[in-house]
């Protein structure tokens, strides 16, 4: 505006000319300032209203007639301009005080959004505000016409009421509740109005605990005491109730129930169980809880009656292999006996039947009676069978009658041979159940000899008419390959008793009947205790073997080979009496026998044997003697052979004529806990000496039979000196041609003290010898 009044007072003056007295409004002196008119005349009666002196002479001009002369006029054009003039909004310097519209010229602020309020920051100074312009600066955004002071709030990110603060007290702000247990439920009594949920906020109001994040609308009811799912209802008033039990009645009140009439609840209700376990609701003595006990009912519920949980059950014992004794570590409780079970629990070995305590030890490896020692003292024996006192000749192999029905060593011939079954070529009597049997192969034949000496003693685990079966199968071979075929074999099966003690009196003999091609010849007990020979007194199978060759039927005729272990030898010149005939071949052994060729040879079994002298002196062939055979250890058990026999020639020689050689000793067998003998020859197997001869050209002689076996076993051992003998016997030779002398038989002595002297030393050894002839060949502590 005043740039306006200023151009207007330029075009106002400009038409003056450089004459013109008038001076230019902008020329005025701004300091010539007058203090406004005088109202009245001051004492020299001049009127200075307007600054003109009234001299009566012309004063200074006044152009504009405003009462201002040019002097004092700051613009003497303008009559609305002069000292003292009111100033107007018109851009001159009405009062002319040197100031252009002072006082009337206002500031004015841009109201760029038209909203009523001016921007602070964009302001102009004017008379009247120019338009867009306002005359406050209260906006806080000239840009947006939503905000001013008097805007409403909204929720729109903005402080639309320019108060400072954002979105505060919108008008559309949404209420949010507190959820102080963060479960994303709020409390409807904690609320807080925001255009965000607050933290700790939120929209839902429906928490009827916000202390508890467990509890809210939505959560599953419980049985607590608390309405976790804000529906009004607490555990068993609400339907929803999610951990309520099942509960079952329990009529008996044993604490047990059977699943009838199941209810639910949170709490057990009386008479309810929560299980179904019991199997008798009528019964408060019948539940799984009860104890068990032989009643025939199932008092535990278990679904078995009576087992072996039973309070009063018995223990049982396992009998595996049904001997009758039970496996201690194999217990069993039961009401009843359980198959398979005894009440005996000693068995030491429940995997074998021929195992258990009491029974009497086998040859096996194996502890049969239990007593922790594996095959001990069976050579002592049980003791079963008593006393025996023998003072006159006592056969074993026969009874007192003379019969062999009841004979203590009582035989059998053997026929058949299977694992524990032994068969057998009659009726058997005096063999039972618990006896030891020895079976043994005696003979073969030329073909078939290779089981001959094979002998196992077995314990009887019963007999039935023919047929013993033993306790244990048995392990040895005793047919030619096997025991299926028996052809041509003489194989025995002999009691062997079982005496406490055995005394053989100085007038007393204890023998057996001897070999007869079928049975006899072997002698064997064993006496737990002592057996004695007291001097004089003999135990003795002299001569109770293979038997010496006979002579020829006819004179001039050869005579027979020895006797040995694979069968009678032949002889007679075949059948062909021709004196000095050398064509058969008799004077070669039989095997162990002795051979034959006018003269005998002597029969063999251990070494010495000798062979007889040539029948002419000369050149022809003399009888050969036996063969060596059998084992030192007496691992086989044989007979002694018999010697050659003598030409059945003439009577006038010395000794008793034509006649068989000697025969070989039988075996022998004593097991005792004590042997003892007080004299020499007590205990003997000695072959037989021949006395048979003959006459021709010369005079010859028989051979001697082989000396047998004698095997002895005691804990302790007192011989006598050459009281133990299994010697040959001696051919004849009182003739010119003398017979072959029989070889020795073989001795075996087991002894853990032998003579006092402890098994195995020098000591023992010695007495050992001393004792036996032939020396023994094998000894061991039994």
């Amino acid at each position: 505006m005043w740039r306006i009044a200023a151009l207007l007072l330029f075009v106002g003056t400009g038409c003056r000319s450089d004459q013109d007295p008038k001076v230019d409004v902008g020329e005025l002196d701004t300091e010539q300032q007058d203090t406004g008119p005088v109202d009245s005349a001051d004492e020299t009666g001049t009127d200075t209203d307007r600054g003109v002196m009234d001299t009566g002479e012309p004063g200074p001009v006044d152009l504009d007639g405003d009462g201002y002369s040019e002097e004092i006029d700051c613009d003497d054009l303008d009559a609305d301009t002069w000292p003292g003039a009111p100033e107007r909004c018109d851009g001159v310097d009405n009062d002319c005080d040197g100031e252009v519209d002072e006082d009337l010229v206002g500031t004015w602020y841009e109201d760029a959004d038209s909203d009523g309020h001016g921007n602070a920051a964009s302001s102009v100074a004017a008379c009247d505000p120019p338009s867009g312009f306002v005359a406050n600066t209260t906006d806080c955004d000239d840009t947006r016409p939503n905000v001013s002071p008097v805007a409403a709030e909204v929720c729109d990110g903005l402080d639309n009421d320019c108060d400072g603060s954002v979105d505060n007290d919108a008008l559309d702000a949404a209420t949010w509740f507190a959820d102080g247990d963060g479960d994303g439920f709020g409390d409807v009594s904690a609320s807080q109005a925001a255009c965000a949920a607050p933290g700790g906020h939120v929209a839902d109001d429906t928490d009827c605990d916000d202390a508890s994040a467990a509890v809210h609308p939505g959560a599953t009811e419980s049985c607590d005491g608390i309405d976790n799912n804000c529906d009004g209802w607490v555990d068993d008033d609400d339907p929803a109730v999610a951990d309520a039990g099942t509960w079952y009645l329990d009529f008996d009140g044993d604490g047990y129930g059977t699943g009838s009439f199941p209810v639910s609840a949170c709490s057990q209700p009386p008479s309810y169980s929560a299980n179904t376990e019991d199997c008798d609701d009528t019964d408060a003595a019948i539940h799984p809880a009860a104890t068990e006990v032989c009643d025939s009912v199932d008092n535990d519920c278990d679904g078995t009656i009576d087992e072996s949980d039973s309070a009063d059950a018995t223990t049982w014992y396992a009998d595996a292999d049904g001997d009758g004794y039970g496996n201690a570590a194999a217990p069993l409780a039961a009401c009843d006996s359980p198959s398979g079970h005894v009440l005996d629990s000693s068995d030491c070995d429940d995997t074998q039947a021929e195992v258990f305590p009491g029974r009497g030890e086998s040859y096996d490896g194996l502890d049969n009676d239990c007593d922790g020692a594996v095959d001990e003292d069976l050579w002592m024996g049980s003791g079963m069978d008593g006393p025996l006192s023998v003072t006159g000749t006592t056969d074993l192999s026969v009874d007192a009658s003379g019969s062999r029905a009841q004979a203590d060593a009582i035989s059998f011939g053997v026929i058949a041979l299977s694992g524990d079954s032994v068969g057998v070529d009659q009726a058997i009597v005096g063999i039972a159940p618990g006896d030891e049997v020895l079976v043994i192969n005696l003979q073969g034949t030329s073909a078939a000899h290779g089981g001959v000496g094979t002998y196992e003693f077995g314990t009887v685990g019963s007999v039935v008419v023919t047929t013993i079966t033993l306790v244990d199968p048995l392990s040895e071979t005793f047919g030619e390959t096997d025991n299926s075929d028996l052809s041509g074999q003489t194989i025995r099966v002999q009691r062997v008793p079982h005496y406490s003690d055995v005394t053989v009196a100085s007038t007393g003999t204890l023998t057996t009947s001897s070999w007869s091609g079928v049975g006899g010849g072997v002698l064997a007990f064993r006496a737990s205790g002592t057996a004695l020979v007291e001097s004089g007194g003999r135990i003795a199978v002299d001569e109770a073997g293979y038997a010496g060759g006979a002579t020829g039927t006819g004179y001039n005729c050869d005579a027979y080979q020895g006797e040995s272990y694979a069968g009678e030898g032949g002889g007679e010149g075949d059948g062909a009496c021709a004196s000095y005939n050398e064509n058969w071949g008799w004077y070669d052994p039989n095997f162990g026998g002795g051979g034959a060729h006018i003269c005998g040879a002597g029969g063999a079994y251990g070494v010495g044997a000798t062979d007889s002298d040539s029948w002419t002196g000369g050149s022809a062939t003399p009888a050969y003697a036996g063969l060596s055979y059998g084992d030192a250890d007496l691992a086989t058990l044989f007979f002694g052979s018999g010697g050659g026999g003598v030409w059945n020639g003439g009577a006038s020689c010395t000794g008793s004529g034509p006649g068989p050689g000697g025969g070989g000793g039988g075996i022998l067998y004593i097991g005792a806990h004590t042997l003892q003998t007080d004299g020499a020859a007590a205990i003997t197997s000695m072959g037989g000496s021949s006395d048979a001869c003959a006459t021709g050209s010369y005079t010859y002689g028989a051979g001697g039979g082989a000396g047998g076996s004698v095997f002895l076993q005691a804990e302790s051992a007192s011989l006598f000196a050459d009281s133990v003998q299994a010697t040959g016997g001696l051919g004849n030779s009182s003739n010119l041609r003398v017979g072959g002398d029989g070889g020795q038989g073989r001795v075996r002595i087991d002894c853990t003290t032998c003579n006092g002297f402890a098994h195995g030393g020098t000591d023992a050894d010695t007495a050992l010898v001393d004792a036996a002839s032939p020396d023994p060949g094998h000894s061991v502590s039994p």
